[in-house]
């Protein structure tokens, strides 16, 4: 209750009835600052967490794609190699074609 309120010997139902409606009010507002607060916590903690997990697997998605290329390359000399000793040079062909 509000300590700046007149004391009065004899309190009436109405003053009780203004005492309950300010306490609730009061109320309410704690609730609805600690809903924000913890809605906004939650987005931060949740924007956090995305962060660190792609900041995390940034370098195995980069060490995917440089195995990725390293087995490109030494296919395609795979292949250059057998079409030379194969002497069909479908490689060449296909360049030439395109």
């Amino acid at each position: 209750m509000n300590k700046n309120q007149r004391i009065r010997s004899n309190i009436t139902n109405y003053d009780v009835l203004r005492a309950v409606n300010l306490e609730i009010k009061s109320s309410e507002e704690r609730i609805i600052r600690r809903i924000y607060t913890t809605a906004i916590l939650s987005v931060a903690t949740i924007t956090f967490v995305l962060i660190l997990i792609i900041t995390s697997q940034t370098p195995t998605t980069r060490d995917y794609a440089a195995d990725a290329m390293k087995r490109s390359f030494e296919m395609e000399r795979a292949i250059k190699m057998i079409d030379d000793a194969a002497g069909t040079h479908y490689l060449e062909q296909s360049k030439a074609e395109q």
